[in-house]
């Protein structure tokens, strides 16, 4: 499922914001780098279209990292609040997303289900 149907779109969102929000998921990245989880920058943007024609303005929906398992399968997607003060970790098989403080992006890692709690 994209993150844009997981978390709702910034309210009264723009590219800037979307670029902040993204900017703040780059910790999260690297960190899950550094343990070799893959992972994908996805970022949504759509327009409603009447007639063939736009009739309202982009709509930027929130950037996520999708994590993958080793088999391709997405297991989790991380998004930033909008003030930038915590990450969510949406998981499947978990009814309420994770919640990590920005300042300790690397505990993201060891929320994701079916990686080894070690850096390797």
């Amino acid at each position: 499922m994209p993150p844009g149907h997981i978390f709702s779109s910034c309210k009264g969102g723009s590219s800037e914001t979307t670029e902040l929000l993204c900017e703040a998921l780059e910790p999260v990245r690297q960190a899950l780098k550094r343990r070799h989880i893959p992972c994908l920058r996805v970022m949504l943007i759509s327009m409603e279209l009447r007639d063939a024609q736009p009739c309202t303005f982009p709509r930027y929906h929130m950037p996520a990292l999708e994590i993958w398992d080793r088999q391709g399968k997405t297991v989790a997607a991380v998004t930033a609040s909008v003030d930038l003060s915590c990450f969510y970790i949406a998981v499947p098989a978990e009814d309420k997303p994770y919640v990590v403080p920005a300042g300790a992006p690397e505990q993201v890692a060891t929320l994701i289900p079916g990686y080894d709690r070690e850096c390797s």
